[in-house]
């Protein structure tokens, strides 16, 4: 129950260090880009002289001005009128029928000389066949009254002026002007004034427009006209308003929109792009460190480098920008993370940093524009050969010999571009120059970054490597004085491991430089252990488990100890590891002739864990092929290959390689390239013959110095015994050597 809570809170603890992680990063980088692109805010007002010469910080509308321009192109466009032919033909047809009824009402009502007038119930009968139009008894005896003739040409020629009028195309608004103009026609014309009115009463009920106004296309005319004018757009970079310049409305307007207004809204549009874009580009690493490189996901470590990196990349860029953008360091990225973290995740860091530190390029032709496509070039292609300098090199100097590449590499990119952007080779060259400085100033800075980086987050770099690995090291020293037989192990077990590695494309320094402290926590107990012992072993005298222990231990102290010097994780994992979980079984053995069967296996194990990283589970299997070989009695080649891949093959059937990312194809390749290397230690040597060398003669050199008396010539007898001891020691070297 207690593993159980402890595993629960080390998950809550890892996901509130991930969000805080994450929101650090997030807020950081957003407020670093805000800044960078928030312009400067300026108090303003219409009608008074601008404080300074503002241009747009990005492509703006002048809405006024546009407005104005698709008003009067809307209002130059003239209204659309449709004609309906058939309500002249209506119109006049219903003329004719109520024409031909007052000439009929009219003849039932006309009277002669000396006859009384129409009466009233002539009048009623009158209005109802003319209904809807109503006539007075005045009326109806002025139609009465006129001469049949002359009535009936009076119809007709107002039926001649009334299709005029349709012909003309008449609109609702002109009807009661029509009817006017007829009436004042036919009185002109000699008509009868109160004639004229019935009839103008008949026109009035029958007429209607023929011409109406057609709303939807006059909008759509006005629209097609107001869409030809364009936007009237200030680019970025471009003046809005001239120091001294009194301000319009229209450009208050503008620079009220981009928030540069002091008494002006923030451009919040602004912020909401920089915000989606620092979320994309986030997820964009995260993303492809889940898929292709998950361990570091649970490397909390590793993930706040990769945030600090980012940040300083972005900040140191933003200092350096307003010297000249083309200057900003952005290659800082790959050189520190190809060296500090993974290789090929720099170069998906590298394309994102690239992304957002060209933001801060300012130039006068938009939005994406030139320069901010030359710094992303400038850094994806600097950035690889950066990376192609720094393979397989581990000196710090080689950092700045890739600077001085990406450099060039800038310089070159940067007049390709310019020379396509920009006809002023002057121009292009000082663009070059200051590209080239880009890369040369990254190397500066990751020279000046690396060492603090790696004593803060003891991270095992290559130089950090080279350093672990010379021979004067504290405890390498030691190992060499105290331990000399362990220590000779592992340097073998170190050649063995970088062969191994190198050939499968795994860390080979790493590799080496923790097999040289595989065994380190021998020098607790150095005596107990085989390789250092002189003839006496302690553990003759010592009960099994109690000799187990003893060995099981050395692991352990050996981390203590690498622990208490700061030495990096991956070189203490290798340590822990190296013996995985494996049984002790020479005392396993022992244990059981003296106690019987009755003994767990398990109580003679190492404490594991077992190896996780490749370059670990390397140095396990050259760790036991190295002790194995070395005491292999009369060791032949084929003997040596079969030893390695049973010894390899009983670490995999235990399961020590569970763990590990080795495939059968990388173990194969293991196998072969520790045969190589012990096939060189354990090469067969020439039998040197014990013999006696004669003593050289003098060589004659004192031919110019006085001669010296002649010795007495001493006995046979003397001269052989002399000779002797000379003899035995030539032959003691000898020895030696074999």
């Amino acid at each position: 129950m207690a593993k159980k809570k402890m595993r629960t809170g080390k998950k809550i603890g890892a996901a509130l260090s991930y969000t805080l992680l994450g929101v650090f990063v997030y807020f950081t980088l957003f407020a670093l880009l805000s800044a960078a692109i928030t312009p400067e805010r300026y108090d303003i007002q219409i009608g008074a002289p601008a404080p300074n010469t503002i241009k747009a910080t990005k492509d703006v509308e002048d809405t006024i001005t546009t407005n104005k321009l698709r008003s009067n192109a809307a209002g130059s466009v003239k209204s659309i009128y449709i004609v309906d032919e058939s309500v002249r033909n209506t119109v006049e047809e219903e003329a004719s029928a109520r024409f031909k009824v007052l000439a009929q009402v009219a003849s039932l009502s006309r009277v002669s000389e000396g006859e009384n007038a129409v009466t009233e119930t002539q009048l009623i009968s009158a209005n109802e066949q003319f209904a809807p139009v109503s006539i007075t008894l005045e009326e109806l005896t002025a139609i009465g009254s006129a001469e049949e003739g002359a009535l009936n040409a009076l119809i007709s020629r107002a039926t001649g002026l009334l299709s005029e009028k349709l012909a003309g195309n008449l609109m609702e608004n002109q009807t009661e002007a029509a009817v006017k103009d007829i009436s004042d026609t036919l009185l002109l014309e000699g008509a009868d004034e109160t004639v004229s009115r019935v009839i103008g009463k008949f026109l009035m009920d029958v007429i209607r427009p023929n011409y109406f106004f057609d709303e939807e296309a006059t909008n759509a005319a006005r629209k097609a006209e107001m869409d030809k004018i364009q936007p009237q757009v200030k680019i970025k970079g471009e003046v809005i308003v001239s120091d001294g310049e009194i301000v319009t409305e229209a450009q208050y307007k503008m620079l009220d929109s981009l928030g540069i207004v002091k008494e002006s809204s923030l451009d919040i549009t602004l912020y909401y792009g920089v915000a989606i874009l620092v979320l994309l580009l986030i997820a964009a690493v995260v993303l492809y460190i889940w898929l292709y490189d998950p361990e570091i996901i649970y490397s909390v470590k590793s993930l706040f480098l990769l945030a600090l990196i980012s940040v300083i990349v972005v900040g140191m860029s933003l200092l350096v920008r307003d010297i000249s953008p083309y200057l900003m360091p952005t290659t800082l990225g790959i050189l520190l993370v190809s060296q500090l973290v993974k290789r090929r995740l720099a170069i998906v860091m590298n394309v994102v940093l690239s992304v957002a530190v060209s933001l801060f390029a300012s130039t006068s032709t938009g939005f994406f524009n030139m320069a901010m496509f030359t710094i992303v070039v400038n850094s994806i292609v600097g950035g690889m050969v950066g990376l192609l300098v720094l393979k397989q090199r581990h000196q710090r100097t080689i950092t700045l010999l890739a600077g001085l590449a990406i450099g060039l590499s800038n310089m070159i990119c940067t007049f390709a571009i310019g020379l396509i952007n920009n006809a002023n080779l002057m121009n292009v060259l000082i663009m070059a120059e200051w590209s080239a400085g880009s890369g040369i100033l990254a190397a500066i800075l990751c020279i000046a970054l690396m060492p603090i980086m790696e004593g803060v987050f003891n991270l095992v770099t290559p130089s950090k490597l080279i350093e672990l690995s010379n021979p004067n090291q504290p405890l390498l020293r030691r190992l060499l004085l105290e331990a000399p037989g362990t220590y000779h192990h592992s340097i073998i077990v170190a050649n063995l491991a970088e062969a191994a590695a190198s050939e499968i494309g795994a860390n080979a320094l790493l590799a080496r430089v923790g097999a040289y402290y595989h065994d380190i926590g021998k020098l607790k107990r150095p005596s107990y252990f085989k390789e250092n012992q002189m003839g006496d072993n302690p553990h003759d005298r010592t009960d099994p488990r109690v000799s187990t222990a003893i060995l099981t231990a050395h692991p352990r102290d050996g981390a203590a100890m690498l622990l208490k010097e700061r030495v990096p994780d991956p070189i203490i994992e290798i340590v822990k590891s190296h013996h995985g979980d494996t049984p002790v079984m020479y005392f396993y053995n022992k244990s059981r002739m003296e106690n019987g069967d009755d003994v767990n296996v398990d109580d003679f194990r190492y404490d594991g864990p077992r190896p996780v990283s490749r370059e670990a589970a390397i140095v396990m299997l050259a760790d036991t092929v190295e002790a194995a070989a070395r005491s292999m009695p009369n060791p032949d080649s084929e003997k040596l290959n079969q030893l390695i891949r049973n010894l390899v093959r009983s670490k995999t059937d235990d399961g020590q390689l569970d763990s590990c990312q080795l495939t059968f194809a990388d173990i194969d390749k293991i196998c072969m390239s520790f045969y190589t290397v012990l096939s060189g230690v354990f090469h067969e040597r020439i039998e040197y013959p014990s013999i006696e060398i004669p003593r050289a003669r003098a060589r004659a050199l004192t031919e110019s110095k006085p001669a010296e008396p002649q010795k007495e010539e001493k006995p046979a007898e003397e001269k052989k015994a002399e000779e002797k001891p000379a003899s035995e020691t030539q032959n003691a070297q000898i020895t030696e050597e074999k």
